[in-house]
């Protein structure tokens, strides 16, 4: 997929904190600007592609770890499971399904502007000559309230959940990007929901496409 070709299409990439708001972000930014969202959606769409059953890429969504594993039947015919099953097995590693994954990142993005929630799209994407990555902080108050509602737990419960969450999505990106997780550096701008509020920075985020990536 040749993604310079793709002059006339544009997307958005957003990376979160765990209680930022950063997908329900996205999915303002998709309504406003009439653009398509994608979040977990690319699972189900590289599942039908790839013709895996999507608890392969959901058991590996946005981790490192794990590798999945093609077996054999009596048959001949594959199928998978996780960990290791005797001599006949051949591992269908993280590494593998993160690039079936991308594949079918490149083939959305290619399709129309579209904003992309995680999944290290803004790296994956990273030869479309319009493109905006965005990464989403919020105050710990914040988070904790947001997270504590959303699941139905305490804030101790929600807190811990936070920073597995930061944890393994910090090890996913840095792995498969080579650059840091939440790094300003890594991104074109990093913007906290806590000051301007979802909606506003949402709209932000659309006023900066509009000012850099459409002009």
């Amino acid at each position: 997929m040749d993604l310079k070709s793709s002059n006339n299409n544009f997307a958005i990439c957003i990376g979160r904190q765990l209680g930022s708001g950063g997908r329900e972000i996205a999915r303002i930014i998709s309504r406003k600007m009439g653009i398509a969202y994608y979040d977990k959606e690319i699972i189900t769409l590289t599942a039908k592609e790839s013709g895996l059953a999507p608890e392969y890429f959901e058991q590996a969504d946005e981790k490192h770890s794990t590798p999945v594993i093609g077996c054999f039947s009596e048959t001949g015919m594959p199928y998978y499971c996780f960990g290791r099953v005797g001599g006949s097995s051949a591992y269908l590693s993280n590494d593998h399904l993160f690039n079936i994954q991308s594949e079918t990142i490149r083939n959305l993005a290619s399709k129309g502007p579209s904003v992309f929630v995680g999944r290290c799209a803004d790296y994956i994407l990273r030869e479309m000559p319009r493109l905006l990555s965005v990464f989403i902080t919020a105050n710990m108050e914040c988070r904790i309230e947001r997270v504590s509602g959303y699941f139905s737990i305490t804030e101790e419960e929600a807190a811990l959940k936070i920073r597995e969450c930061d944890r393994k999505r910090a090890e996913y990106y840095n792995y498969y990007t080579f650059k840091k997780w939440g790094d300003a550096s890594s991104y074109d701008f990093c913007l906290n929901s806590s000051i301007m509020g979802i909606e506003e920075t949402a709209d932000r985020i659309i006023d900066i496409c509009n000012e850099k990536i459409l002009k």
